[in-house]
C-alpha cells in the first residue's frame, strides 16, 4: 500500500468559520450599462466572458476586492474567480 503526503502545510491554513471574507459581486440589471457610455480610460483591464452571445465584462479592480462573481447569463449561472 502506497501512502501519498500531502504538500500543503495545513498549519498555514486559515479557514473562516462562517461566510466569506470578502462579498461576492452579484450583478444584476443595474449594473448593466453598455461599455461605451461607461466611461472607462483605456487602461482599465476588463474581464470578458460570454455564453449563447450574450456578454459580461467586470472590471478587474472590482474583482480584486470580491475575489468572486456569481449571476446568471443566457439562462445559466456562472461563478467566475479571480
Amino acid at each position: 500500500m502506497t501512502t501519498i503526503m500531502s504538500r500543503i502545510d495545513r498549519s498555514k491554513i486559515n479557514v473562516q468559520k462562517e461566510g466569506f471574507e470578502f462579498t461576492p459581486f452579484r450583478p444584476n440589471t443595474t449594473h448593466e450599462i453598455p461599455l461605451k457610455q461607461a466611461g472607462l480610460k483605456p487602461s482599465v483591464e476588463l474581464i470578458s466572458f460570454e455564453r449563447n452571445g450574450q456578454r459580461r465584462t467586470l472590471i478587474a479592480t472590482e474583482m480584486h476586492y470580491h475575489h468572486v462573481c456569481q449571476g446568471e447569463l443566457a439562462g445559466e449561472p456562472y461563478l467566475v474567480t479571480f
